[in-house]
């Protein structure tokens, strides 16, 4: 293995350009895509890495002091009323395949201005591409390789009359006024999914390794939104959960001693307003019980026991003083739980298949349970919080994991590889 030490936060730049030089591709869709590729890119030497992205996630890893360059995005989710609207998705991405050739070619002209020695694409197929037309070596980071869960012919499934919380299942009418968006679904679920699956197939063709963020099996979170296709399964390594800090380091926010400490985080996507009023409602609830909430939603009528913060610079110093930690099941965020020993009460966007993965994997691993929305009430989430405050086994089970988190050490593992990969197109 490569020795990758981690620079210092006062080290200055050399006057000669590293031997190799690594450029990371960053889908800016989401805080957690910019955390791995922060997380990763501090155990470079300045000169040897730079880091595309676009929005906010550029913003971010602009203000962490490290070259940028700002790449076009390449996709945008759409959801309301807490439900990821996939048939919107594929309606506003629809121009995709025109202007990827586009993207590519943008890449490319990156790759060489930058003099890119290997490619570390989170999640972005241009990249892939451009890297292997300059005929560099590609490293995909994702926690999803198969898409048939994505593009599931739900075929009502959300009509059939069942929807699950935990062990429980209950029987459900179905609103005729919702059956046309349904059906629309359907229809684009079975016309985009041929296409997507073709370019996936296409781009993992060309990447070296596929580097899956999360714990080797049988404690992967994301192991079944992953292909069981012999060419992928032999691409994939599973190099453990990727966090902006060591765990053991983190010093956890203060706390109200006298009180159960429950932490929120949703973030400001309107579609999750319904979790956002349940929080408020089960706080109304729990007198005895004191809740951080991170969200940018705002609200009236809150009790003395709720504080609603707006941003939080450091979430995992909540995280770590948290009792019960309550959030969706977006990968980053489960790994960050999991890595501090936290027990999760889960919330899934609902219809985003890799959230609802992601939480019914962690609840057969028995660090979390999870409630859905069509059985979301601030009633109903009380309960369950009272319940995660009254026994101990998911948070043994959480702490389990955080162990081998700490073993794995996730982000040095990932800047080793590519460290290596980096270095042999000047090799010799």
């Amino acid at each position: 293995m490569v020795n990758v030490a981690l620079r210092s936060q006062n080290q200055g730049k050399r006057t000669n350009r590293s031997d190799f030089r690594v450029f990371i591709s960053v889908n800016g869709e989401g805080y957690g895509h910019s955390t791995r590729a922060l997380a990763i890119a501090r155990y470079f030497h300045p000169d040897s890495v730079v880091i595309g992205s676009y929005g906010y996630v550029l913003d971010r890893i602009r203000r962490a002091g490290f070259d940028t360059v700002e790449i076009s995005p390449e996709v945008k989710f759409f959801g309301e009323d807490g439900s990821f609207e996939l048939a919107k998705t594929i309606l506003k991405n629809s121009s995709l395949p025109l202007v990827i050739n586009k993207q590519i070619r943008e890449e490319q002209r990156i790759l060489k201005e930058v003099g890119a020695t290997c490619v570390l694409s989170d999640c972005r197929a241009a990249a892939v591409f451009a890297a292997a037309k300059i005929g560099l070596p590609c490293l995909y980071m994702t926690n999803q390789t198969e898409f048939e869960h994505f593009f599931q012919r739900r075929k009502y499934r959300e009509y059939n009359g069942t929807v699950s919380v935990g062990r429980k299942r209950r029987t459900q009418t179905p609103s005729f006024s919702e059956a046309p968006k349904a059906i629309q679904e359907a229809i684009l679920s079975g016309a985009a999914e041929p296409s997507i699956d073709l370019a996936a197939r296409a781009m993992f063709r060309e990447v070296n390794e596929i580097l899956i963020p999360d714990f080797p099996p049988p404690d992967t979170i994301c192991l079944p939104i992953l292909s069981h296709r012999p060419q992928v399964m032999r691409l994939q390594r599973m190099v453990g959960p990727i966090t902006l800090w060591d765990p053991l380091s983190v010093v956890p926010q203060p706390r109200p001693l006298a009180y159960s400490y429950v932490v929120g985080t949703l973030g400001g996507h309107q579609y999750r307003e319904p979790l956002f009023n349940a929080l408020i409602e089960a706080a109304h609830l729990l007198p005895d019980v004191h809740f951080d909430i991170i969200s940018s939603f705002k609200a009236r009528g809150i009790p003395a026991n709720l504080r609603l913060l707006e941003f939080a610079d450091n979430p995992e110093q909540y995280y770590k003083a948290a009792d019960l930690v309550v959030t969706q099941a977006g990968h980053s965020t489960a790994m960050e739980i999991l890595s501090l020993g936290k027990q999760s009460l889960l919330v899934p966007d609902y219809k985003q298949i890799e959230q609802e993965s992601n939480a019914q994997r962690m609840v057969e691993l028995g660090c979390a349970s999870q409630i859905v929305y069509p059985e979301l009430s601030g009633k109903t989430l009380a309960d369950r919080i009272s319940h995660h405050l009254k026994t101990r086994s998911y948070e043994f089970a959480a702490q389990r994991l955080a162990r081998l988190a700490n073993q794995l050490d996730g982000a040095r593992h990932v800047a080793q590889i590519v460290s290596e990969y980096a270095m042999r197109v000047n090799a010799y």
